[in-house]
C-alpha cells in the first residue's frame, strides 16, 4: 500500500508569503471509510453480519464516550489508548487555581507499540 503526498507552500504566520519558500509533504487522495465499511470489512473476517457488527461499533462509539466522561482511559490492546486531556490557562498559585482556568478538553489517542511499528514501514509516492 502507498500513501499519496503532494508539496504544500506553508507560510508561518509571522512571514510574509514572498519572504518563504518552504514546501511540505501532504498527504492527498485520502479515502474516507464510515463505520458501515468498516462493518462490512469485519463481517468477511467473522460469522457475524453487517448489521451485528454496525451495532457492536455503534455501541462502542457511545461506550468510549461515557468512559472517556467518567475520566477513564481506554486502552485497546494492540491498537492504543484514548484518553482526556484539559486545555487550561495557568494560576498565579494553587489556591487561585479553579475551574475557570479549563479552557476545553481534547480527546487523545496513543498508538500501541505494535501499532507503531506497523506503520514504521509506509511507502509514499509524490503527485504533482
Amino acid at each position: 500500500m502507498t500513501i499519496q503526498y503532494r508539496a504544500v507552500k506553508i507560510v508561518p504566520p509571522s512571514k510574509k508569503e514572498e519572504e518563504v519558500n518552504c514546501y511540505y509533504p501532504r498527504v492527498t487522495k485520502r479515502i474516507k471509510k464510515d463505520i458501515r465499511d468498516i462493518a462490512e470489512q469485519i463481517s468477511l473476517f467473522s460469522t457475524h453480519s453487517t448489521a451485528d457488527v454496525v451495532g457492536v461499533l455503534e455501541a462502542f462509539v457511545i461506550l468510549i464516550s461515557q468512559n472517556l466522561k467518567s475520566n477513564c482511559s481506554i486502552e485497546l490492546g494492540d491498537l492504543g489508548t484514548f484518553s482526556l486531556h484539559i486545555q487550561s490557562e495557568g494560576a498565579e498559585t494553587p489556591e487561585k487555581l479553579g475551574r475557570h482556568n479549563i479552557k476545553g478538553v481534547r480527546m487523545a489517542f496513543r498508538p500501541s507499540v505494535r501499532m507503531k511499528k506497523e506503520l514504521q514501514n509506509l511507502h509514499f509516492t509524490k503527485i504533482e
